[in-house]
């Protein structure tokens, strides 16, 4: 079961996911059990953006099977200042003026159709017209469009780390900076966070609106972004540190930047209800300005907006993990289970340590778990790596789950007080021994019960009871107990990445965010 916090994490990229897939326009349906999910676009002169459009079926009762279906696109109202080409996946004909694509589309999946758009060299910005587009499938067709309109080019960049700090309970204010690197002034902007539960958005500026957690907030100024400028935070970006966080703890959170015209496309049609304002002073950018009459802008580089902002834990709160054994019996050649534990006793939340964690060393992993002397893993949990002191290494590209070490490093997930996570072995029994003896244990920094650390993983126990409360023994699985790590394997360092790599995708395609 996912964790209530896993649970707002999901929500809160749900939502801000919505910033950029709630943009998708819907379609006339000739009778369709489907419409058409589409998006406009800005592009600037010279530059290329992506659009898409897909069949969404309207029929929740039932799957749709689409099998061979053709695109149209009727490029006539925007010929004059942008072309339009298919990217990959269908067999199209191409024309000045229309596109018509065929694909077989796989049994499950809605056809889906990828497309890019070129401002002409000779484009004027505030250009705009229409694509026509349909969909026909099993002698049905849905019709939509979706807006092309030539923009001002321009590039807002942002420091690409920042640090703050705070104790528990507290708040950090993160900075922020934004500079203009392009030659045209960049008529205001919008700056999106993406946090975590423990590490939230915590402030109350009026032009700011965030979640109801906090994990989703962004902030509008109207600020004229000169070009070679650079501009800071007046406050820093406020960011509560939980009471619960632990000391020590490094929180990511992500800050990007935003033209003002990007980001009206991208939440024009989102539920803004469910984001409330503050109350308070406004969160300013320096050399304030007033807003001239303009033409749309839109950032042609999105790669130098993100800012990766670190938010360490100050104080003396901590986490005590205390192990558990477990037992396992049977005759060589038999594969048994194992499932050795830990159990959060708090007072503090373990954050998230493993893949994506910043500066991670195979030695900063809090688990360790050594294999009993005569047994070999032939399986073994996702979360847990073959453990080699100093040694570089990528968590993102590690043996996660190889079998055949003797001892193991393992992540952990997002554990708050009295939770439990469980690592699941199956071990080949290759020479019996009885009391067969191996461990698990935990290595956090700052815990601050160092007896309960360890506790002994046997393989034929020579009485019950071993294993330092572990399972009985009885030549098979033992119950699993708790939450369990291989479910959700790298979870939250999935859910960071998909936050911030969601974004930018999102800003580079112009179109859907995936949590």
């Amino acid at each position: 079961m996912l964790t209530h916090s896993t649970r707002r994490w999901l929500a809160g990229l749900g939502v801000a996911g919505a910033f950029v897939a709630a943009s998708a326009s819907p379609a006339l349906a000739d009778e369709a059990r489907f419409d058409i999910a589409t998006h406009d676009v800005l592009v600037a002169p010279g530059q290329s953006t992506s659009g898409y459009l897909y069949a969404r079926p309207t029929d929740d009762e039932s799957e749709l099977t689409f099998g061979q279906t053709s695109v149209d696109v009727d490029l006539s109202a925007v010929a004059d200042f942008a072309i339009v080409e298919p990217m990959w996946g269908w067999t199209c004909d191409v024309s000045p003026t229309k596109l018509h694509c065929e694909s077989e589309t796989e049994d499950g999946l809605p056809p889906w159709f990828d497309y890019t758009v070129t401002g002409k060299q000779d484009a004027k910005p505030g250009q705009q017209g229409s694509l026509a587009v349909s969909i026909t499938s099993g002698g049905k067709t849905a019709k939509a469009t979706a807006g092309v309109t030539i923009a001002e080019g321009v590039d807002l960049a942002g420091d690409l780390t920042a640090e703050a700090s705070g104790a528990p309970g507290s708040t950090a204010e993160l900075p922020g900076v934004v500079r203009n690197t392009g030659e045209t002034a960049i008529d205001g902007a919008v700056l999106v966070l993406q946090a975590q539960e423990l590490a939230a958005y915590g402030g109350d500026h009026s032009n700011c609106r965030s979640d109801e957690w906090g994990m989703v907030a962004f902030c509008a100024f109207d600020t004229k972004i000169e070009p070679g400028k650079s501009y800071k935070l007046s406050n820093g970006m406020p960011i509560k540190v939980s009471a619960k966080a632990r000391t020590r703890a490094t929180f990511s959170v992500a800050l990007s930047w935003w033209t003002t015209d990007d980001w009206d496309l991208a939440s024009k049609d989102s539920p803004m209800e469910d984001f409330k304002p503050g109350k308070g002073d406004k969160l300013r950018l320096v050399e304030q300005s007033m807003q001239a009459a303009r033409v749309p802008q839109t950032d042609v580089d999105v790669s130098n907006d993100v800012t990766i902002g670190s938010v360490r834990v100050t104080g003396n709160t901590s986490a005590d993990l205390a192990a558990k054994g477990a037992t396992a019996s049977g005759k060589k050649g038999d594969v048994v289970t194992v499932a050795p534990s830990f159990t959060n006793l708090g007072p503090a939340v373990l954050e998230y340590i493993g893949q994506g964690t910043p500066d991670l060393g195979m030695e900063d992993l809090p688990v360790r778990v050594t294999v009993p002397a005569g047994t070999t893993a032939v399986e073994v949990d996702p979360n847990c790596v073959p453990f080699k002191p100093g040694t570089a290494w990528d968590p993102w590209d590690a043996a996660w789950g190889e079998p055949g070490a003797k001892e193991y490093a393992c992540l952990s997930l997002e554990t708050w007080p009295d939770d439990v996570t469980t690592y699941d072995f199956q071990l080949r029994i290759d020479m019996v021994t009885a009391n067969a003896s191996g461990a698990i244990t935990t290595v956090l920094a700052g815990d601050p019960n160092k007896g309960n650390n360890t506790a002994t993983i046997v393989i034929n126990p020579a009485s019950a009871g071993g294993g330092n409360g572990g399972g009985e023994g009885d030549g098979g699985s033992l119950p699993i107990t708790g939450q369990s790590t291989g479910l959700l394997a790298g979870l939250g360092a999935l859910l960071l990445a998909a936050g911030v790599g969601g974004y930018l995708v999102a800003k580079r395609r112009r179109t859907r965010f995936v949590a």
